[in-house]
C-alpha cells in the first residue's frame, strides 16, 4: 500500500511538465515493532514452525528481501529493541538505521543454536557491510551488538536515547530529511544497481546443507584421499 500511495503522488507531478520541484513525488517508509513496548524490534523466525517449512525463506521471505533493497523510497529501520536472527536480517535489508541506545542487541545467533546461515543472506551481509571483519563477526562470531558497536562498525546510523516513540521519532525526522531522494523516481533503479547481487541471489532457489550432509559428503569424497 505505501508503494502503490507513493507511486499514485509521483506520477501526476511526474509527468507534469510545469512543475519543476516534483514535490508529489517525496515519501519514505519507516519499518518500526510494537511501540507499545521497548524490548524488540523482531527475535526473528520461530525456528520449530520454520523447520517444518522448509522452502518458506525462498518463497516467502526472500522475495519480501528483494522487494525492500530495490524499494522506490528510502526505507528506515526504526530498531527500538532487540535485532536477532531475521530481524538482524530485516533491519539491514533496510538503507538506514535508527537504533535504541540501551537493551538493545544486533545478532545473527544462528551458530549458536545451530542453524546455517541461507546463501543470499551470507551476500546481504557482504553487501551492507564495511569490511570482511565486520561479516566475520556477525556470521561467524555471532557477536551480541551492543548499539555504540552497532554504530562504530556502522552498521547503524544513529542511536537514540529513550523509549520506542523516542527512536521512533527520530527516524521519522530522518525520514522526513531524505524524502526527497525519491522525487524523480530513480531512487528504487539506482538501488537496483547498489543490490544487484543480493537481489539476485534472493531469487534464486538455494538448497541449505545441513551439518550432517555436510559431514556425509566429507565421509565420501574427502576423507577416502586423506
Amino acid at each position: 500500500m505505501v508503494e502503490a500511495q507513493w507511486r499514485d503522488s509521483w506520477r501526476i507531478p511526474f509527468n507534469d511538465k510545469n512543475d519543476k520541484e516534483k514535490t508529489g513525488g517525496h515519501g519514505a517508509l519507516i519499518i518500526v515493532s510494537n511501540r507499545q513496548q521497548n524490548k524488540f524490534f523482531s527475535n526473528g523466525f520461530d525456528i520449530a514452525t520454520l523447520m517444518t517449512k522448509p522452502q518458506f525463506i525462498h518463497n516467502s521471505f526472500d522475495p519480501i528481501a528483494a522487494h525492500l533493497l530495490r524499494f522506490p523510497i528510502p526505507v528506515i529501520a526504526a530498531i527500538n529493541g532487540h535485532a536477532f536472527a531475521a530481524g538482524f536480517v530485516l533491519a539491514m535489508l533496510c538503507d538506514y538505521r535508527v537504533m535504541k541506545s540501551k537493551k538493545a542487541w544486533m545478532s545473527m545467533n544462528e551458530l549458536l543454536f545451530g542453524a546455517p546461515v541461507p546463501h543470499e543472506l551470507a551476500v546481504l551481509f557482504n553487501a551492507k557491510c564495511i569490511d570482511s571483519i565486520v561479516v566475520r563477526k556477525i556470521l561467524s562470531e555471532a557477536h551480541r551488538f551492543t548499539s555504540g558497536e552497532a554504530l562504530e562498525a556502522k552498521l547503524v546510523d544513529e542511536v537514540v536515547d529513550g523509549d520506542s516513540n523516542a527512536v521512533f521519532e527520530a527516524s521519522l525526522k530522518l525520514a522526513l530529511k531524505l524524502s526527497h531522494l525519491s522525487k524523480l523516481g530513480v531512487y528504487g533503479l539506482i538501488k537496483r544497481e547498489i543490490y544487484r547481487k543480493p537481489i539476485a541471489e534472493s531469487e534464486k532457489e538455494s538448497r541449505i546443507i545441513l551439518p550432517h550432509e555436510e559431514d556425509e559428503l566429507f565421509q565420501r569424497n574427502v576423507k577416502p584421499r586423506l
